[in-house]
């Protein structure tokens, strides 16, 4: 069942809960009037600015508090959009200041997804003839997409400079063709490129040496693969490695009919396999085909279906702005239960993780009619956490509470 259509779903779920920490957060409203928006993504341009991503196949622009009229990027004609399918991510690389390159992430008129590249001009707009779309490993400009679902869409850099990539398994539900753990496709992977090739460059990006199965050990699988194991990775992050974060990534996973998960990798830690379709979180799936490898990465955190039907990653907290205790904490929500939760995390040697304190956030944060359903968090040029809100078109700050 998709993650945009599923009914909603109201459970309260905390435990070790600080009152008062709790009671010092909030949110206010920074942006109205969207149309179903899947990404808030600050302007590198401007630190003050923001775009939005609107799933119908646009993006636009918050300056000064406004949402402006005019849209940065219209591809509406160009892409395939409703369920689960439509322009889904944005992502500015490092040099963006430089290079006054971004990309996206979108299913198009054939439901395939694409990942091409824009230039700003000296102005700041668009150049739409530098569009350019990625080309895979098997020479086409997009990588196919047997069923309607499960297209990932989110798209973030690294602390290594290098872009990734999540892909969902392909769709339908259970993962009928075993594509998470088919060495010989993309689907169901985190990949990751370097896209800092020249613009005449014909594949727009190579691949780094240091990947994990560049060398084909532990298996011949195609070079762009970081990790195996994914069923829709909707939404993760880096723990930014430049306010005192591990830079580690955080995925989080939507799960099928029993459990929705959070992954923790740590910096560097290649190669790993999440466990899907053998594994749904913890527990045991369809274990008929074996894993491409083993072993399998169990979750740093994983949730019953009675608590939430869609989980969307968030962030590892690094601003100044909230009470102390939630620094280092990590925000998520679920998009179906339309509940915003934060878990803390203890780190082990290797800098592995443990979750704990799981807090149910929501009634502080304005309870679930406020919240809506949650497609996505975002964050400022201070670290500052933001939640979208899909259902209600708008996107709020987290902020602590003025008493």
């Amino acid at each position: 069942m998709g993650r945009f259509s599923r009914a909603l779903l109201l459970v309260s779920v905390v435990f070790g809960t600080s009152q008062t920490a709790l009671a010092q957060v909030t949110t206010s409203v920074v942006a109205t009037g969207l149309v179903n928006p899947v990404a808030f993504v600050v302007d590198p341009l401007d630190p003050t600015s923001f775009f939005i991503v609107e799933q119908r196949g646009t993006i636009r622009t918050l300056r000064n508090g406004v949402v402006s009229p005019a849209l940065f990027l219209d591809l509406r004609s160009q892409i395939a959009s409703g369920g689960e399918r439509g322009l889904l991510g944005l992502a500015f690389p490092p040099d963006a200041l430089v290079s006054r390159r971004f990309y996206i992430n979108f299913t198009n008129t054939s439901g395939h997804t694409v990942v091409a590249r824009f230039r700003r001009d000296a102005a700041g707009a668009v150049d739409p003839a530098s569009r350019f779309d990625l080309m895979w490993p098997d020479g086409r400009h997009f990588i196919e997409q047997p069923f309607d679902n499960h297209n990932g869409g989110h798209l973030a850099f690294g602390p290594d400079d290098y872009i990734y990539i999540g892909l969902g398994d392909g769709g339908s539900g259970g993962d009928p063709f075993h594509n998470a753990q088919n060495p010989r496709t993309l689907l169901g992977k985190m990949l990751r490129i370097d896209v800092n090739v020249e613009d005449n460059d014909p594949r727009g990006y190579r691949v780094p040496e240091d990947n994990p199965f560049v060398d084909g050990d532990p298996l011949p699988a195609l070079a762009e693969i970081w990790a195996f194991g994914l069923r829709n990775p909707w939404r993760y992050s880096f723990d930014d490695w430049t306010r005192g974060g591990t830079g580690a990534l955080v995925i989080a996973d939507v799960g099928q009919t029993a459990r929705e998960e959070i992954n923790w990798e740590p910096r560097g830690a290649s190669g790993r396999n999440y466990g899907w379709r053998l594994r749904e979180g913890r527990q045991a799936f369809d274990a008929r085909q074996p894993a491409a490898y083993q072993p399998l990465t169990d979750p740093i955190h994983d949730y019953p279906r009675s608590s939430g039907q869609s989980v969307t990653g968030g962030f590892v907290y690094r601003g100044a702005m909230l009470h102390p205790m939630f620094n280092g904490r990590y925000f998520f929500a679920d998009y179906v239960a339309g509940r915003v939760f934060s878990i803390g995390i203890n780190l082990g040697p290797g800098q592995e993780a443990a979750a704990v304190d799981l807090l149910d956030l929501t009634n502080q944060l304005g309870g679930t009619t406020e919240l809506g359903l949650i497609s996505s968090f975002g964050v400022d040029a201070d670290a500052e956490l933001y939640v979208v809100s899909y259902s209600r078109g708008r996107v709020l700050k987290i902020v602590p509470t003025t008493q």
